[in-house]
């Protein structure tokens, strides 16, 4: 498995452009913003996008969504079920802000699901705490935790449908998976592993 991380929007999200087997396809999670330049770094590598996976339902995750699915309709969008019932930021300063309930071509996904696109399984692990649709994306080597977990911190509990509560048995899961030294590629800074977090991880440290 090849991972692309391009950041992306004001908040300095984590897209990453997922390739398998398969070396022309990819998957696209958190497609943050700036839809043109995806396409254009797409048609560049040559690489066909096969679905857009969302992490959560926060608009600094899913802004560029709206601009690939105009340019690519077949595209399906897959998130957790409950990514619908929190509009978080719907309206931000005056400006409205597309929610994942506008989108097309949806596809719901259930905790312990597994989805295979472009040749990759990914198991879905339901993560809620940092919003309710959070989910983490586990793959034989890495987890894709959005802003579930970070490098040293874990995601913000204080938005709209956050639950510290939540949060708490997410990372839990998240701890207790029997893969040591998977990567872990957040939503936002940098890439880090699952051994570095469970021991230098002041969150995580407490709950082991």
């Amino acid at each position: 498995m090849e991972v692309t991380g391009i950041i992306l929007g004001a908040y300095a999200t984590n897209c990453y452009i997922v390739q398998g087997e398969k070396k022309h396809e990819c998957i696209l999670i958190d497609p943050a913003d700036n839809a043109d330049y995806l396409i254009s770094y797409l048609e560049d590598k040559e690489l066909v996008p096969m679905g857009i996976i969302l992490t959560h339902e926060h608009y600094d995750h899913i802004l560029a969504v709206p601009g690939l699915q105009e340019k690519y309709p077949y595209l399906k969008v897959y998130c957790h079920t409950m990514a619908v019932s929190n509009e978080l930021y719907e309206y931000d300063m005056g400006v409205r802000y597309p929610t994942v309930k506008a989108f097309k071509n949806i596809e719901f996904l259930e905790d312990s699901q597994v989805l295979e696109l472009a040749g990759i399984k990914f198991v879905v692990m339901h993560t809620p705490g940092h919003s309710p649709g959070s989910i983490v994306l586990k793959t034989e080597d890495a987890l894709f935790t959005g802003d579930t977990l970070f490098k040293e911190s874990i995601g913000r509990t204080d938005f709209k449908g956050g639950n510290t509560v939540e949060i708490i048995s997410s990372l839990k899961k998240i701890i207790k998976l029997p893969i040591k030294n998977a990567k872990i590629f957040p939503g936002h800074d940098e890439v880090s592993n699952l051994e570095w977090e469970r021991k230098y991880n002041p969150y995580l440290t407490r709950l082991i």
